[in-house]
């Protein structure tokens, strides 16, 4: 098990590594790669929830898709311009080489989860997100233009004329011949702000400045956005390995879907601290109620699709996985600003890893799709104590400016206990 936790770990180090990729670096210092790439994929997701078009075709494209992000850390941008169209296949075919060693080089380190990155064929889905990321870029520009940088107009103009152009050459015979026609007018006429695509980019682009642990100061902010990403990556990673060792029957799509929407609710910037929502049952129902008003704003803004998958998030086995997997990132962040960052404020926050926050998952029990119910709480299980131990025992020093010698003690008895007797983890 702890080959896997540290896997994870590797996994979202890459994850934020990657992060830092811009596009248009010139001009640009806020809005990276992997934003643009999401605000595509949810565009994606939108027009095949809305044809209710899933499949095994569509799932691999988005999951290859999300999974390539990954490897900027090592190369930085790759969607370079092809002047020359006669040399495009010679670039893509070179590019899918250069991922391809990218994957086997992060492969390297990995001992029980991996990268399952592979080559697709160019086909219908992959030529849509290409298309998609076009209007991504647009809606990119267009919010920095919005803030004040008059440098993007320029940028701006050129989409809306290629559009324009390329207009005449979406034929009638392109399988998403509707949508692409119906996103082009909109950019054209300036009306994309005003449809439900227009409403999807934009809660996307306010979860991008939309910050986690707003109750402490980080050396590595992290935004909503930037989390459902890591969030997706490894839910696709985790599903295949149970899929593949475990025998489970983990819907890939959903599993996506799922993790990709899971924090929609919190577009209006109200980011909610987990063991202040947590504190009782009144506090729960209060905080309910807040996400629920939020989400049912989201049924206008963005259709009734999405809003199914928002509002259904927790359910089903994908459900399940997603949070579980949502719940452990949220505490490994607090290991990567101590030991990466040497951001030692954050060990005062080993108070809120409290073993409550985990008793939810014992509606695993509940779940009749998951065969392996053992395995997922042993992994919670072992991974809180290699979050805990990590952090008490890194600097006593500094613990000891947050915590006394009773609750040092007290957080280690409990750590020998779950080591000990695995069966108190989730005890009632």
């Amino acid at each position: 098990m702890n080959d896997i936790i540290e896997d994870i770990l590797k996994i979202y180090l890459a994850s934020i590594d990657s992060y830092n990729s811009k596009i248009y670096q010139t001009i640009n210092d806020k809005y990276t790669i992997i934003d643009k790439s999401m605000i595509a994929v949810y565009l994606y997701v939108k027009i095949l929830e809305d044809r209710n078009e899933k499949n095994n075709e569509s799932t691999s494209v988005l999951s290859n898709y999300l999974l390539k992000q990954i490897i900027y850390s090592e190369t930085g941008n790759l969607s370079f311009k092809i002047s020359d169209k006669s040399k495009a296949n010679l670039y893509n075919e070179i590019l899918e080489k250069c991922i391809l060693e990218k994957f086997e080089y992060k492969n390297r380190i990995l001992k029980k989860l991996k990268y399952n990155y592979q080559i697709i064929k160019p086909n219908k889905y992959t030529d849509l997100l290409k298309f998609l990321e076009d209007i991504s870029e647009f809606a990119i520009f267009q919010k920095m233009f919005l803030r004040g940088n008059r440098e993007v107009l320029e940028l701006i103009n050129n989409i809306k004329n290629k559009m324009i152009i390329e207009k005449e050459n979406i034929g009638s015979n392109d399988y998403f011949y509707q949508e692409k026609s119906n996103l082009t007018d909109l950019i054209i006429n300036n009306k994309l702000n005003d449809s439900q695509y227009g409403n999807l980019i934009n809660v996307a682009l306010n979860l991008k400045d939309v910050y986690r642990y707003s109750l402490i100061e980080t050396q590595l902010p992290e935004n909503v956005l930037f989390h459902q990403y890591t969030l997706t990556i490894m839910s696709i990673i985790l599903a295949n390995y149970c899929n593949k060792e475990l025998g489970e029957n983990i819907d890939i799509w959903s599993i996506l879907i799922k993790s990709l929407f899971h924090d929609f609710g919190e577009y209006k910037g109200t980011e909610i601290i987990t063991h202040f929502k947590n504190y009782n049952d009144t506090t729960k129902k209060m905080f309910e109620e807040i996400e629920a008003n939020d989400e049912k704003e989201l049924q206008e803004k963005i259709g009734n699709n999405l809003y199914i998958i928002i509002s259904t998030y927790k359910n089903g086995a994908e459900g399940f996985i997603s949070e579980m997997i949502d719940k452990m990132l949220g505490i490994i962040k607090l290991l990567v600003e101590v030991e990466y960052f040497h951001n030692y404020t954050f060990i005062r926050v080993v108070n809120s890893i409290y073993q409550d926050r985990f008793k939810r998952f014992l509606k695993i029990n509940d779940i009749s799709e998951i065969k392996n119910k053992s395995f997922y709480i042993e992994l919670l299980r072992e991974y809180y104590i290699y979050i805990k131990e990590s952090l008490i025992e890194k600097d006593l020093e500094y613990f000891f400016k947050y915590f006394t010698e009773d609750e040092l003690e007290m957080f280690r008895k409990e750590i020998k206990l779950l080591k000990e007797k695995p069966e108190t983890f989730l005890q009632n």
